[in-house]
C-alpha cells in the first residue's frame, strides 16, 4: 500500500524539485521509503512507500524489471501474487514482493492478461521504454484511486489530487458538473473529478498514453459482463451456494491476510464485518486482533455487540467509546482527509476507527461490499414495495407539488400515524422529512428514475446553483444495462458502478491511508463477486431478510441468538450536532456573505435550508453536509477558491 506521482514534459520548468513536492503532499500513503525516476525523455515516476512484504529493500519503488523494458510505480496489493509466481516461467528473483511478480507477468503474459489474472486492489503507472508509452490502470472494484490529464500542457497522474495540486494547482479549474454530482450523490463518480482538467481511471480500466495519443478508457474487466456470464450458471440449490461462499470467502480471506506487518480487522458487530472476523480467526493459529469503536449516543452505539462477537470468537478486541468532543473536534478537519470534496458523513467513524487501529497494526481487514454483493441495504426493499405503490397514484404530480408547498412540521402531524412504517426503512425520526422525500419521487416516471430520486440529495428543482456557475445535464451517474434483470438485481448493480467505488471504497482509502493504514476488503475479491451474481436475487432477499446467503455462511461461526438483531448502522447524529454544537461552525461556513463571494451556490436556498433544520422544521442534515464539505474543502487549502471560474 502505498502512493505514487508522476508526469512527462519536456519544460524546463519541471522536473525532480516538482516531483518531489508532489510526493510530499501524499507522504501519509507512504511513510517507510520513497524513489524517484526519470528518463532523457522527460518521464518522471515517483513512489511513496508503505512496507507490507518484503520490508527490505528489494521492494522499492520505482522498479525495473528484469529485461530493462519496464518500470513501475504502484499502489496497493496483488493478494495472489505467491501463485502467479509458482507458475510464472523461471527467473532469477530479487526479493519476495508482489510489484517484482507483476512486472513478470505483465512481461510475460502481455498487459490485459496480466491485469485478468491479478487478484488485488491496486492502482500503477506502467512505463514501457520500447513502446515508449505509459499505461495508467485501476483494480476491478475502484478500491485504489488514480488521477490523470493534462495541465498547462503537462500530462500528470498521481494518486491523490492534492499531489498534482502541489505541482500544477496554478493551473487548475473547479468543475461545476462535478460539484453538481457531489451535491447530488455525496461524491464525484468517476471519470470525474473536482477539476476540469483531471479525471479518474474509471474501476477495472486501463488507459494508455504514446507520443501525443491518449487512449479512451479500455475495459479489462465489466461488471456487466461478469452478470452476464453469471447468470448462465446459475446456482439454485440453497445448501450448495452456502457452502461455495463460505468456501470462496475462506480463500478470500485467507489471502488477505498475508502480511510481513502486523494485521488486525474492523469490528462493527454486524453481519458484514463477524462474518470476516470469524473467517480470520478461524484460519489463524493465534487470537486476531480487532478494533471498534463506540458513541455514548442511543441509536449510533453498535460497541457493546461488537465486544459480543469479540469475545465468542476470542480474538484480541480493542474498544473506545469516543465523546462528543472527541468527535467534534475532528469535524472541521475532516475534509481536509479528502482530496476533493466528499459528504459521507460515515467518515468520521471510519477515520476514528482507522486510527485507533492503527495504534497496533498496519493492515486492517474490513467487511465493506457485503451489502452490494447480497442486498443488505433497508433501501432496496423500500424502493420496490414503494414504487409498487406509487406507480399506481394517479395525479402524482399535482399530490407531489402540493406536499412540498406543505410545512414539514405540519406533515408531521398530518402523517404521525406513518413513523411506524417509515422506520421500518431508515433510522428512527420525525415522519415529515420522509413525507417531504417522498414528494420528490412522486415526480418520477420510471423505477429506474425512482430509485435514482430516493438515492439523490439536493435535487434540479432545489436551484442550489447560481444561474451563472452553469452545470450541463451530463451526469456521471451510470445506470444502463443491457441484461435483463429484475429490479432488485438492478439496485445491486447500480450501487456496485457507482456507491461503491464512488463513495465506500473513497472513505475507507482516504481515512485509512491517512493514518497510513492499509485497509483490505475480502467481500471485493472478483472471485466472491462472481459466485454471489449466480445466486438468484430470490436467495439473497428473503421477504425482509436481505444477504440471507451470507447470513448462513455466518451462523456456521456465530451463534443465532447473537446475532439476529436490526442493523444499526455506522454514523453520527450529525443532524442534531447541526443544530447545537457544530451550529456556529456550520452558519460560518454557509454564511451569506461567503457563499455570495463564491458564486457558485444560491445563498438564499442555503440559508433557508439551514433555518429550517435549526428550527426542526426539516431535516436538512444531509443537503447541509454536503454543501459544508465543500466549503470546508475550500478552507483545507485556501489556493482553492482561486480555481472557481
Amino acid at each position: 500500500m502505498c502512493g505514487f506521482a508522476g508526469f512527462i514534459s519536456k519544460h524546463e520548468s519541471y522536473g525532480e524539485p516538482t516531483l518531489l513536492k508532489m510526493l510530499d503532499r501524499i507522504s501519509h500513503r507512504g511513510p517507510d521509503d520513497f524513489g524517484v525516476w526519470s528518463s532523457m525523455t522527460g518521464v518522471y515516476l515517483g513512489h511513496r512507500r508503505l512496507a507490507i512484504h518484503d520490508l527490505s529493500g528489494a521492494g522499492h519503488q520505482p522498479m525495473h524489471s528484469n529485461s530493462g523494458r519496464y518500470t513501475i510505480v504502484f499502489n496497493g496489493e496483488i493478494y495472489n501474487f505467491e501463485e502467479l509466481r509458482e507458475v510464472l516461467p523461471s527467473v532469477s528473483w530479487r526479493g519476495h514482493s508482489d510489484t517484482e511478480v507483476m512486472l513478470h507477468a505483465i512481461e510475460k503474459l502481455g498487459l490485459k492478461e496480466a491485469l485478468k489474472q491479478f487478484n488485488g486492489m491496486f492502482a500503477f503507472a506502467l512505463w514501457d521504454n520500447i513502446e515508449q508509452s505509459l499505461t495508467l490502470a485501476r483494480d476491478r472494484f475502484g478500491e485504489k484511486p488514480l488521477y490523470y490529464g493534462y495541465v498547462n500542457g503537462q500530462f500528470v497522474f498521481a494518486s491523490e489530487l492534492t499531489s498534482i495540486e502541489s505541482g500544477f494547482g496554478d493551473y487548475l479549474s473547479v468543475d461545476a458538473n462535478a460539484l453538481s454530482e457531489q451535491a447530488s450523490f455525496s461524491y464525484i463518480p468517476a471519470p470525474l473529478s473536482i477539476y476540469n482538467e483531471i479525471k479518474k481511471i474509471e474501476p477495472g480500466c486501463f488507459v494508455k498514453l504514446r507520443g501525443h495519443s491518449l487512449s479512451k478508457s479500455i475495459s479489462y474487466w465489466k461488471v456487466e459482463s461478469v452478470i452476464a456470464e453469471s447468470r448462465q450458471d446459475l446456482v439454485t440449490d440453497e445448501k450448495e451456494a452456502v457452502n461455495l461462499l463460505d468456501e470462496a470467502l475462506k480463500k478470500a480471506v485467507k489471502l488477505r491476510m498475508a502480511a510481513d506487518v502486523p494485521l488486525g480487522a474492523f469490528l462493527s458487530g454486524g453481519v458484514d464485518s463477524s462474518t470476516v472476523v470469524a473467517l480470520m480467526q478461524s484460519q489463524s493459529d493465534k487470537p486476531i486482533n480487532t478494533f471498534s469503536i463506540g458513541f455514548n449516543v442511543p441509536g449510533y452505539n453498535e460497541a457493546e455487540f461488537a465486544k459480543e462477537v469479540a469475545n465468542y470468537l476470542g480474538t484480541t478486541h480493542h474498544e473506545r467509546y469516543f465523546s462528543r468532543e472527541d468527535v467534534l473536534d475532528i469535524v472541521p478537519t475532516i475534509a481536509g482527509i479528502f482530496d476533493e470534496p466528499f459528504s459521507d458523513a460515515s467518515q468520521i467513524p471510519t477515520l476514528l476507527v482507522s486510527r485507533m487501529a492503527k495504534e497496533k497494526v498496519t493492515v486492517a481487514l474490513s467487511g465493506d461490499g457485503g451489502d452490494e454483493l447480497f442486498s443488505g441495504y433497508k433501501r432496496y426493499i423500500a424502493t420496490v414495495d414503494m414504487w409498487s405503490k406509487i406507480s399506481k397514484i394517479p395525479a402524482k404530480k399535482g399530490i407531489s407539488a402540493l406536499i412540498k408547498n406543505t410545512p414539514t412540521s405540519i406533515l408531521n402531524k398530518l402523517f404521525f400515524f406513518l413513523s411506524s412504517r417509515a422506520e421500518e426503512y431508515g433510522r428512527q425520526g420525525a415522519v415529515g422529512p420522509k413525507i417531504k422525500n417522498f414528494a420528490g419521487w412522486l415526480d418520477a416516471s420510471s423505477i429506474t428514475d425512482f430509485y435514482e430520486a430516493s438515492i439523490t440529495h439536493w435535487k434540479l428543482h432545489d436551484d442550489l446553483f447560481l444561474d451563472d456557475f452553469t452545470t450541463s445535464d451530463k451526469c456521471a451517474y451510470k445506470k444502463d444495462i443491457e441484461i435483463a434483470l429484475e429490479f432488485g438485481e438492478f439496485m445491486l448493480y447500480l450501487d456496485t458502478i457507482n456507491y461503491l467505488p464512488g463513495d465506500i471504497l473513497t472513505k475507507v482509502d482516504r481515512t485509512a491511508m491517512h493514518v497510513s493504514l492499509e485497509g483490505r476488503i475480502p467481500m471485493l475479491d472478483h472471485n466472491v463477486f462472481e459466485l454471489a451474481w449466480r445466486m438468484p436475487y430470490s436467495m439473497k432477499q428473503k421477504g425482509s431478510m436481505g444477504k440471507w446467503p451470507l447470513k448462513q455462511v455466518m451462523y456456521k461461526y456465530l451463534p443465532r441468538e447473537l446475532m439476529d438483531r436490526p442493523k444499526m448502522g455506522f454514523g453520527v447524529p450529525i443532524h442534531e450536532w447541526l443544530k447545537d454544537e457544530l451550529k456556529e461552525w456550520a452558519q460560518d461556513l454557509l454564511s451569506y456573505e461567503r457563499i455570495k463571494r463564491q458564486g457558485i451556490y444560491n445563498p438564499s436556498v442555503i440559508n433557508k435550508s439551514l433555518e429550517k433544520h435549526i428550527s426542526n422544521e426539516e431535516n436538512n442534515s444531509a443537503k447541509l453536509w454536503d454543501v459544508l464539505m465543500v466549503q470546508a474543502w475550500f478552507d483545507a487549502d485556501k489556493s482553492r477558491e482561486r480555481r472557481i471560474k
